[in-house]
């Protein structure tokens, strides 16, 4: 039985909040920089692993790979770096929600570079999906005094995430094989946070890899190689623009997980169950309504 590209599209967002979920139980114990290079290595090591054991190299092919090591130069490492400028300059209550933009950045440029055509409910649910994403993310905070130019920071992160869904769909077009792609993809995104935290930690690696955050890492960095796999086949199956307002349902996992894992940590409103509610209903316009 063929498995739908919507739903490697939902996994991808249940791996990438599962992700999540260990990282910040691992971050009790350790510092980001060590969270990003244990992950981004498990990628590089499970990935490459599987891909000399069971896929035959002659897969690769130059016009492939530079695609993908083109990828990985700016997502996750420049979207990242993007994202964190976002938070320092204008704060989480407001560059998680322009983050949440990626889906219809992706959507636009599928129709602009790819011939793909936007339908009314690939338009309604893109939109319930976003709006779904802005509520959970929205946090109680002061948003005064802020100067509007710093806005561009995320807005541009998300312009370049979806542009990357853009590029890994042409790159499988030149070698098609998503978990290639992901291997390649991850290599690149590793030498570039790495270059990158050396520079902006004054070029010293300040890790701190210990017995309490490795079993999380561990774990975390195998549910995002599972998760990057996931969506390099929801792209070489499907469209970008059902798939990847899909894989953006994130929140919705980490609301389940956030109530079973970590209570009393987070609190569940009002508000957060109505974004769940959006998100479900985008993912079942996006599945059924074609």
């Amino acid at each position: 039985m063929k498995i739908p590209a919507e739903l490697f599209a939902l996994s991808n967002a249940f791996f990438f909040a599962l992700h999540n979920l260990l990282t910040k139980k691992g971050l009790k114990y350790s510092n980001p920089p060590t969270a990003v290079l244990t992950s981004l290595s498990m990628n590089v090591i499970i990935l490459w692993l599987v891909s000399f054991l069971f896929l035959p190299i002659n897969l690769l092919t130059f016009a492939g790979i530079s695609i993908f090591i083109l990828v990985g130069l700016f997502q996750p490492g420049l979207t990242r770096l993007l994202t964190y400028k976002g938070i320092e300059t204008v704060g989480v209550a407001i560059t998680d929600p322009l983050r949440a933009t990626t889906p219809l950045f992706s959507a636009l440029l599928a129709i602009l570079f790819l011939g793909e055509r936007i339908t009314f409910p690939i338009f309604v649910a893109t939109l319930f999906i976003v709006v779904g994403v802005i509520l959970l993310s929205q946090r109680d905070r002061e948003t005064k005094n802020v100067k509007m130019r710093y806005i561009f920071y995320p807005l541009l992160a998300s312009f370049l995430a979806g542009s990357s869904q853009i590029l890994r769909k042409v790159g499988l077009g030149a070698m098609p094989h998503p978990i290639l792609a992901a291997a390649v993809t991850a290599t690149s995104s590793l030498v570039v946070v790495s270059l990158t935290i050396w520079v902006t930690s004054r070029r010293r690696m300040v890790l701190a890899l210990n017995e309490g955050c490795l079993p999380y890492y561990l774990a975390a960095g195998l549910a995002i190689s599972i998760g990057m796999v996931t969506i390099y086949y929801a792209l070489d199956l499907g469209k970008v623009v059902v798939v990847i307002p899909i894989s953006s349902t994130g929140p919705f996992f980490s609301l389940i997980f956030t109530a079973l894992f970590l209570k009393g940590v987070e609190k569940v409103t009002a508000r957060i169950v109505s974004g769940a509610a959006l998100i479900i209903g985008g993912v079942i316009l996006l599945t059924l309504w074609k």
